[in-house]
């Protein structure tokens, strides 16, 4: 492991935790009281490709370059090889769209990745772990191994 990689790496929270966590956070998302006054949680909700299963993920949901996306490295981001459909509730709001997985370019996933912290993003929202007080470059977060999800919502 070079030093660079070792200042940031992949911490996300254990499957198991989440199995736990997420529906609650999917109830407070939805609830019309609550949900409005959460920012960045959102619900992404879809089809599953081989299970045709609906699927309500909690998702963080980050704005890069003026596009909402969504950083993964779970296994139900391979759904999104080919663009589909998903309706996505964030602060109370349920907007319909296209969302797809992006290719897997180091530059570019590490350019987003920083923008995401540029904009105010902590290292746990994005499923990162840091050492203290440092702050990734392009460089060390184009090593990290992610998905990068794309949503396109439709006209209002």
């Amino acid at each position: 492991m070079t030093a660079t990689t070792a200042r940031v790496r992949l911490a996300p929270p254990p499957p198991a935790l989440m199995r736990v966590i997420n529906p609650l956070v999917r109830r407070l998302l939805t609830n019309s009281l609550v949900g409005p006054h959460i920012s960045l949680q959102a619900l992404l909700e879809f089809t599953g490709r081989r299970s045709g299963r609906t699927l309500r993920v909690p998702i963080c949901l980050h704005t890069i370059d003026g596009v909402p996306t969504v950083f993964t490295e779970r296994p139900w981001r391979l759904n999104f090889s080919e663009p589909i459909p998903v309706t996505v509730t964030t602060r109370g709001r349920v907007r319909r769209g296209t969302a797809v997985l992006l290719p897997a370019e180091p530059g570019r996933l590490g350019a987003a990745l920083r923008q995401a912290l540029d904009h105010g993003a902590t290292p746990f929202e994005l499923g990162l772990k840091t050492g203290r007080g440092y702050s990734p470059t392009v460089e060390d977060l184009s090593a990290i191994a992610r998905g990068m999800i794309r949503i396109d919502f439709d006209e209002d």
